[in-house]
């Protein structure tokens, strides 16, 4: 048996079961809570103004697709404006649902339709005077109001209210629906169908200036364009007259021929390293077969023809003759003025190529802005010839999809839903206020908290415990005879495993006062069980006969009933046994007990349990304890713990 101290952690942890058994043990108050709320919410829901709600649908032509400056054109206009930068539409839907929002549209179908005299749009009085006693605690202070601007108040009411409201949405097809809410069933459909016919009408008129528009931009757009092909045209010409239109041919050449000598030059510098190479050979003296050798690998022009040819020696490579200084003098210097010349060759070719390149660069820039020019106004032409027929053709395509009808029924306040959330909202607030009870109580409200809470995995479930109320010890012995009482066998194992023999605390936290029946019955089952038990009843009220009795037990405690079932004690000195609590000797009384039995038992009741858990005089009491989900206070199981052991756990 040990002294279990339920942790941090485990207090914070959260319990499903337990909070829903503490919801549903306030099962009653949740439900007078949620009445109240659905009483009020139906309240509510009956004396709420009515709010009709009227919706017209429309589509405007465009609508669907682009829309703007050059959106009609066709495709290959508009991937030119989209080239040059002009606008060309998209997403009109949305333009027209923030036009419809906007405060100069509210304010032009304020003034159309009066809003500022309907109620639900504007409800500011300018003769409603202020409370009186506003007005002299203004003039005792000094202050001096200034007078509101009636129209400026009442047109801020009028937009602020159509925007609460006025709702209008854009449908994924290009629609555009508009719906309006008003107290008066009729004037919503008035006021929903003239937006409709307004914004329609405006677009419209709109759609004609802007075909104006589209035909001037067309216009302009064609004359820059023949401007631009003159212009190239001119630059091609010019060009033409300062260049040679070959340009390109010219290049290629050039480069051909710069390349050739480029080649020449790198050969020519061989032969003049290997020429030099072969002088340094003579000058030393007269060369041998290794010098050859090591020339020939040094420099492999030694074997070539070409290179024997300029030296005057025999052109088959075993044939090898050494010339003379003078001879390979003079090819050097031959070399040398060979390769001046190349080098001024390459760099008149490099000159030309690079001048060749930059005409055929700008002959082709100067070809391309033609082709460009001419593929531009080719276009444009054609546009012009086509829109000009077309501006003359401008069918009426706005479609009006749904006219908004007088509505029949309000659509606010939804009943059913204003109930609905009434209820929930009445069983969330009684739930809450049941959490926050059942907190302050202080109380488990699942039995397996609760036997957390003390210590112990299991309990041991009580029988039949009431009817054994105020029966005397040996009965209650007499009759567990009859009957099979497993729990209590279990409960006297459980107390007389321990190695020391301390005092064992049986207390009814279950505030139903069954601890003295419970005692018996525990006492009574260990003697059948073959202990030596001492019995003490701390709730039992002693009669006047028990009060005349004479200690035996430390001068103290006197022995009263049949002693079949166990010894029963009671305290002569008080006027119920509880007072032994309070005697300065309890530490000696309880001693001398434990010297005569093998358990000494004591049944407290809930008043009782306070008066031992604040007693020090009982040193490390073991407790056997009652529980009831609901009923036992957890402050109680802590101070137990905290005080001695708590070992047994019994539950019904």
């Amino acid at each position: 048996m040990s002294n279990h101290q339920p942790t941090d952690a485990a207090e914070d942890e959260i319990n499903l079961k337990e909070l829903f058994l503490t919801i549903w043990a306030y099962k009653f108050l949740i439900a007078l809570v949620s009445s109240a709320f659905l009483v009020g919410a139906g309240f509510y829901a009956l004396n709420a103004d009515k709010v009709f709600s009227a919706k017209s649908t429309f589509a405007l032509p465009g609508s669907s697709g682009s829309n703007g400056i050059l959106g009609s054109l066709g495709g290959e206009l508009g991937g030119l404006a989209a080239l040059v930068g002009a606008p060309t539409g998209g997403g009109d839907a949305e333009v027209i649902v923030e036009r419809l929002t906007s405060r100069e549209f509210i304010l032009e179908i304020g003034r159309e339709l009066d809003l500022k005299s309907d109620e639900m749009f504007n409800s500011y009085d300018p003769n409603a005077t202020g409370p009186a006693w506003k007005a002299v605690l203004k003039s005792l202070l000094g202050m001096v109001s200034e007078k509101p601007n009636a129209d400026r108040i009442a047109l801020q009411n009028v937009i602020n209210a159509y925007k609460e409201l006025i709702v209008v949405e854009a449908g994924d097809t290009g629609s555009i629906s508009v719906t309006v809410d008003h107290e008066v069933p009729e004037r919503a459909a008035e006021i929903a169908n003239f937006i409709v016919s307004k914004i329609i009408a405006l677009k419209a008129l709109e759609s004609s200036d802007e075909t104006d528009e589209k035909l001037d931009y067309l216009s302009r757009t064609l004359a820059d364009a023949s401007e631009d092909l003159e212009a190239a045209q001119r630059a091609l010409q010019e060009y033409s007259l300062e260049n040679s239109t070959k340009a390109v041919e010219n290049f290629a050449v050039g480069s051909v021929m710069l390349d050739d000598m480029r080649t020449q030059r790198e050969r020519s510098a061989e032969q003049l390293a290997a020429a030099l190479a072969l002088k340094e050979v003579l000058y030393k003296g007269v060369p041998g077969e290794g010098d050859y050798d090591r020339l020939r690998q040094e420099f492999p022009q030694l074997d070539q023809p070409s290179f024997r040819r300029i030296m005057g020696v025999s052109e088959v490579a075993s044939a090898w003759t050494w010339p003379s200084v003078g001879v390979v003098s003079q090819v050097e210097s031959s070399i040398r003025d060979r390769l001046s010349a190349l080098e001024r060759d390459i760099l008149k070719l490099e000159q030309d190529a690079s001048k060749y390149a930059s005409s055929a660069e700008r002959l082709a820039q100067l070809t391309r802005d033609l082709k460009i020019a001419e593929a531009a106004y080719t276009v444009l032409i054609e546009q012009v010839k086509s829109q000009s027929l077309v501006a003359g053709f401008k069918p009426d395509n706005s479609r009006i999809l749904e006219v908004a009808g007088v509505p029949v029924s309000p659509s606010a306040p939804k009943r059913t839903l204003i109930l609905a959330l009434g209820l929930v909202l009445g069983v969330f607030v009684g739930s809450a206020v049941a959490l926050v009870l059942g907190m302050r109580r202080g109380v488990y409200f699942a039995l397996s908290s609760l036997l957390e809470a003390v210590g112990v995995s299991s309990g041991l479930k009580t029988k039949g415990v009431r009817r054994f109320r105020g029966k005397p010890l040996a009965d209650v012995h007499k009759s567990l005879g009859k009957i099979k009482s497993d729990w209590a066998r279990h409960a006297v194992l459980q107390l007389d495993s321990g190695d020391e023999n301390r005092p064992v605390f049986i207390c009814d936290l279950s505030f139903e006062n069954n601890a003295g029946a419970l005692g018996k019955i525990v006492a009574a089952t260990a003697v059948s069980l073959g202990r030596d038990v001492g019995f003490i009843d701390l709730s039992r009220e002693l009669s006047e006969v028990e009060r005349e009795l004479t200690p035996d037990i430390e001068d103290a405690m006197v022995k009263v009933g049949n002693p079949t079932g166990g010894t029963e004690y009671v305290y002569p000195a008080g006027v119920t046994n509880l007072d032994l609590l309070y005697s300065r000797s309890v530490d000696k009384i309880v001693d001398a007990l434990l010297e005569k039995h093998d358990i000494v038992i004591f049944a407290a009741n809930t008043d009782a349990v306070e008066v031992i858990l604040a007693s020090n005089s009982i040193v490390d009491p073991f407790f056997a304890v009652q529980l009831k989900p609901g009923k036992t206070l957890i402050k109680s199981v802590q101070r137990m713990l905290q005080r001695g052991t708590l070992g047994v756990a019994f539950h019904a």
